[in-house]
């Protein structure tokens, strides 16, 4: 936590003489507070809060900077203990609230830089929270409230700030949690959707992203793996003809992204790995066996492989 200055001591002595007197003006609440604020004892800091919102509500302290960046930091310390981890918060209203209060009576450097920083804090505590909602509990909505807050929070920091590195990071974590749940269960097309929204936009910002170029080869790659599987219940010629130009394509989709991994590096495993499986599936023996000795070269091991889907598709249309 960003500390005020420190009070010296002969004003802690004072201000636990006015405490057994109960009488305090509000010069005296100001130091007051101070001090239980500095003692990080939880039963204190409760009663800053009481002498802060007493100062914020006089006459004569109600316009003043330093009450109202105090305020934030009480209630910032409150906030951190009981309400972090939580989306709406009237704790973190306050905070903010204060610091915008006391920006907008015109501080002093030193304060100024305090609210800075806090404002910072609570900003950066929104973007952590809003990948701690997809990871821990999946709540796409929610996180995506959390994220825009964050934003909200840094356009009054820095109006002409950019979200590029911001986006990427978000929208990579919407697409690696969202296309795992895809890849275990190919019927769930609305994490298959949200996943390739999410790696699209990373895509989109940064073509060259290796993590999420594979996500998507391998969603792609996998709803063709999932068409193949109709083969097991005697589907007739012209299913197959249909089937297999769907798997072609979407193969050929999941190739142009697996295959710009690899060029970028050649030592990516997963990429590897995937082409193997990928010019398998296209009935594309050299690449695939090229593939093959590349990925056992860097350590992959191949089990006892069962016939290609695709070679099955293959044999049926003789």
């Amino acid at each position: 936590m960003y500390k005020l200055p420190k009070i010296i001591t002969n004003l802690i002595l004072s201000t636990l003489l006015l405490l057994s007197i109960g009488v305090y003006s509000q010069e005296e609440k100001l130091y007051r507070a101070r001090v239980l604020l500095d003692s990080k004892i939880p039963a204190n800091i409760e009663l800053a809060r009481l002498c802060v919102d007493s100062l914020v509500l006089d006459s004569v302290t109600k316009d003043d900077f330093i009450s109202w960046t105090l305020r934030s930091f009480i209630y910032f310390d409150i906030y951190k203990r009981t309400e972090k981890n939580k989306l709406n918060s009237d704790l973190r209203d306050t905070i903010i609230s204060s610091i915008l209060k006391s920006n907008r009576l015109n501080p002093d450097e030193t304060y100024a830089g305090n609210n800075k920083k806090l404002l910072q804090n609570i900003g950066a505590g929104y973007f952590n929270l809003a990948k701690k909602m997809l990871e821990d509990s999946v709540n796409e909505e929610k996180s995506l409230i959390a994220f825009n807050r964050f934003k909200e929070i840094y356009k009054i920091l820095e109006p002409d700030i950019n979200f590029k590195q911001k986006d990427i990071e978000y929208n990579l974590t919407i697409g690696s949690i969202f296309s795992e749940f895809f890849i275990k269960d190919n019927n769930n097309t609305k994490a298959q959707n949200t996943a390739k929204v999410a790696l699209l936009k990373v895509i989109e910002l940064d073509p060259g992203n290796e993590s999420a170029n594979i996500n998507l080869g391998l969603m792609y790659y996998n709803q063709a793996v999932n068409l193949s599987k109709e083969l097991d219940y005697g589907a007739d010629f012209t299913q197959i003809d249909f089937i297999q130009e769907n798997m072609i394509k979407l193969a050929k989709q999941s190739e142009q992204f697996i295959f710009k991994v690899y060029s970028k590096n050649n030592k990516n495993v997963r990429s590897v790995e995937a082409l193997f499986y990928l010019y398998r599936m296209l009935l594309d023996e050299p690449k695939s066996d090229e593939f093959k000795k590349i990925a056992i070269e860097l350590g992959v091991k191949f089990g006892d492989e069962s016939p290609a889907k695709d070679e099955k598709i293959n044999e049926e249309k003789k």
